[in-house]
């Protein structure tokens, strides 16, 4: 009775949040936001309701076809082949040059193909960011396979990329009551899945393996297949987590999401005269456990295969105090909580020893944090750049340097510039639909218990960025769940729903 109570609070207490989470990324991208990133108000309203009725059109369309298994495979196949050629003609169009951590990582990963491992000696780029050396190592073997071919890799990123369409449309099946082609649509033709494949991000490498991880869960989760996948679960989440280092936040949004809202009993009823037995649900519990076994052996076991064979010199999860670097950047009031050059140098500025710029950084992370108005501002402005960008900064990094491009291209890209609000509107017409189902499910009780964990995944990344530095392309891997969320949203009114909570 007391588990059941926490479990109703948490469920309301996790919807208001979300809600206002999700009203506040609404409202700044209809009000608040700058001319340049939007349409007037009305205007601005008319286009997301506009999109979200085409969502629900697309919806009820393909939910006449579902007993017809033929021609709705085939009109998923036409959606899909319908992305592929926006992600070949953006990509073929526009020719951008990697810049960043984006060009140091392919160009590392050139020296690494020609058996050049001094990045990863001490103080080199990949000794001071670990974290991006597995993707580093993954270009490299684009390099090797194709003689260095950047059009190869980005031709990879549009299969990652259909791959990880095809997963949330599977995915937002199984938040639910049945398959969701409206998924499927919206990735085909979504602008920062079109516009990410331009970029060395390791994100598009990261986004299929997380997210096949997620659909393993869920399917755990409904019962669909035995628990011991979580074992699987464990190691996919291990593999994603060495492309990108969010993978705590999937994992603590799993073992929440379970232990709160799982229906697995821990033991049976005593009968009389009986000794208390295990029950088989105790599996559940117990491949929870093997999950978090499998996530470190996969990490340490691949991590020391690179060390023995001489070209790592310390594992990936030695940051040497790079979090604490992070979070202080994250609460610059200058730069808005974004990158910055003076935090940057910071480690550069102590010769790279790592003691003394963790000392430093706690020096100005404390300073920082002595104004709670001006900390309180930070995170509001952080949030909103954060997450009120609907390309997550796809466009700025895939067109921030060209090379030099036929009048036609550079002909749609200052319409695009011009035209941002369509983007926006489109981004806002997902925020729009998650919405009204956590209204209408706060009210009548009607969302199913895996919706919380989609919900459970984006407060996660909420937090994480609003503590570490904030760039609008880091909420990118955050995208394709709110993507699984809206389309599970959208014509859940014709459905009978089973198991709410």
């Amino acid at each position: 009775m007391i588990l059941t109570k926490i479990k109703d609070l948490f469920s309301k207490a996790l919807i208001i949040l979300s809600f206002f989470l999700f009203l506040s990324i609404f409202v700044y991208i209809n009000y608040i936001a700058s001319p340049s990133f939007k349409a007037p108000v009305l205007k601005s309203l008319a286009l997301t309701l506009g999109f979200l009725l085409i969502f629900i059109a697309v919806d009820y369309f393909m939910d006449k076809f579902k007993n017809k298994k033929a021609v709705y495979y085939a009109i998923i196949g036409i959606i899909i082949f319908a992305g592929l050629l926006l992600r070949l003609y953006w990509t073929n169009s526009v020719s951008t040059i990697q810049i960043s951590d984006f060009g140091r990582m392919w160009e590392s990963a050139g020296e690494i193909a020609e058996g050049n491992f001094s990045r990863f000696q001490k103080n080199g780029y990949l000794y001071t960011y670990p974290h991006l050396a597995f993707t580093t190592l993954f270009y490299s073997l684009i390099h090797m396979i194709t003689g260095s071919s950047l059009m190869a890799m980005k031709l990879v990123n549009i299969g990652l990329s259909l791959l990880t369409a095809f997963l949330v449309y599977l995915i937002s099946g199984e938040l639910s009551n049945g398959k969701k082609a409206t998924a499927i649509f919206i990735m085909a033709i979504n602008s920062p899945f079109i516009f990410f494949n331009n970029i060395l991000d390791s994100q598009n490498l990261a986004a299929p393996v997380f997210y096949f991880a997620v659909l393993l869960y869920l399917k755990v989760f409904k019962k669909k297949i035995h628990p011991l996948y979580l074992v699987a679960v464990g190691a996919l989440l291990s593999l994603g987590n060495l492309f990108r280092s969010v993978g705590p936040i999937f994992v603590i949004a799993i073992i929440m999401h379970m232990l709160i809202f799982s229906s697995y009993s821990l033991i049976q009823k005593r009968k009389k005269g009986k000794p208390l037995k295990l029950d088989k649900a105790l599996l559940g519990p117990l491949c929870l456990a093997l999950m978090l076994v499998a996530m470190y052996v996969t990490t340490f076991v691949l991590n020391y295969i690179f060390i023995w064979a001489g070209v790592f010199q310390k594992p990936t999860w030695d940051t040497g105090g790079n979090l604490i670097l992070y979070i202080n950047a994250g609460f610059n009031h200058e730069s808005n909580g974004m990158w910055n050059q003076e935090d940057y140098d910071l480690l550069r500025d102590v010769g790279f020893d790592y003691d003394k710029a963790e000392i430093e950084a706690r020096k100005r992370l404390e300073q920082r944090l002595a104004d709670k108005d001006k900390v309180l501002t930070l995170i509001s402005n952080k949030y909103r750049t954060q997450w009120g960008a609907g390309d997550f900064g796809g466009l700025y990094w895939s067109t921030v340097e060209l090379e030099s491009n036929p009048k036609a291209t550079n002909d749609m890209l200052v319409w695009l510039n011009y035209h941002f609000y369509y983007v926006q509107a489109f981004y806002s017409a997902l925020i729009l639909a998650i919405m009204l189902k956590l209204a209408r499910g706060y009210y009548k009780n009607e969302i199913k218990p895996e919706f919380y964990f989609g919900l459970i995944l984006f407060v996660g990344f909420v937090c994480l960025h609003t503590l570490i530095e904030m760039q609008p392309r880091y909420g990118y891997i955050a995208m394709p769940m709110i993507t699984a969320l809206a389309a599970a949203s959208i014509g859940e009114r014709r459905s009978t729903y089973e198991g709410s909570v």
